[in-house]
């Protein structure tokens, strides 16, 4: 008798099990969810040794691999060299981009580093701190209109995909990190991102600095030890021609996330870093990767 109740038990949770399985969860249909990635260079891949086209390919293969319900397919527009103005002016003029916004359930971007590159190029020879701090109050002014620009003609196409925005790094830590004022520059220029997207509704900011910047230097004793090593000569500050000797590819550190080939754009392991976050986000701030 015991053991024809216990057979009868497990034939109960067997077929309980296999209900919840085969009717409950296999005839759910699959969510099929687009992701329009615009921006620059980081967008575009450039650095990934697989031309696979950086983190908008791997956040779709993370996507589909961790959410068994969702099929995520992706569209990149991203464009090397791109600053924040000639993001805009594409999201204002190209149908095809326009398009793919509006059907969008999911945006990235991709902005300020080509902008503050530039800035950055026009302003290492000048040697009065006050002349570098006025530029640079300036230039955070300017930013930040465009970026908020930005913002606004992407919502008035899509007013409900939740939009996650990078910020910046800094390219040149390890290999000048006694230089504060790019440093600096890159923060403000983060500050200035973050409060545009806090300001704008379902978009999120996404932090990059620390991990792509310090790249393997992770620790308050590395990062002194690194800045210890620094060119004495250098005086606290680089050239325009150091900083195109680095991005041609040479350089006597590494930042093991950062591309051998330009010292400037992630590797592999910088887009995987860029795909976690984004990831990490996504999972925070939409529903039905939570399903």
């Amino acid at each position: 008798m015991w053991v024809s109740l216990i057979l009868l038990v497990i034939i109960l949770i067997g077929g309980y099990w296999s209900y919840q399985h085969f009717y409950t969860h296999e005839s759910v249909p699959a969510r099929h969810v687009q992701l329009t990635a615009v921006g620059d260079s980081l967008t575009y891949g450039m650095g990934d040794p697989t031309h696979d086209g950086g983190f908008t390919s791997l956040i779709r293969k993370k996507v589909n691999r961790q959410a068994n319900h969702v099929v995520m397919s992706t569209t990149n527009y991203g464009i090397s060299g791109q600053t924040t103005s000639q993001i805009n002016h594409r999201v204002l003029t190209s149908k095809s981009l326009r398009r793919s916004l509006k059907h969008a359930d999911v945006i990235t971007i991709t902005t300020g580093g080509n902008d503050v590159l530039h800035f950055l190029k026009q302003h290492l020879t000048t040697t009065s701190q006050r002349s570098l701090t006025t530029d640079l109050t300036g230039y955070v002014a300017a930013y930040k209109t465009r970026v908020a620009s930005l913002l606004t003609n992407i919502r008035r196409i899509n007013a409900g995909a939740p939009i996650f925005v990078f910020g910046i790094y800094n390219p040149v830590y390890v290999y000048f990190p006694q230089v504060a004022f790019i440093s600096h520059a890159i923060s403000l220029n983060n500050q200035t991102t973050k409060q545009v997207v806090a300001a704008n509704h379902r978009a999120y900011f996404i932090s990059i600095d620390h991990q792509l910047s310090d790249g393997q230097y992770t620790t308050t004793k590395s990062r002194a030890k690194l800045k210890r090593q620094a060119d004495p000569n250098s005086g606290g500050s680089m050239t325009a021609g150091d900083l195109a000797k680095l991005l041609n590819g040479t350089g006597t550190e590494s930042n093991r996330y950062l591309s051998n080939e330009d010292h400037f754009h992630p590797n592999k392991k910088g887009y995987q870093i860029m795909t976690n976050l984004l990831y990490q986000q996504m999972v925070r701030h939409i529903d039905w990767l939570k399903e």
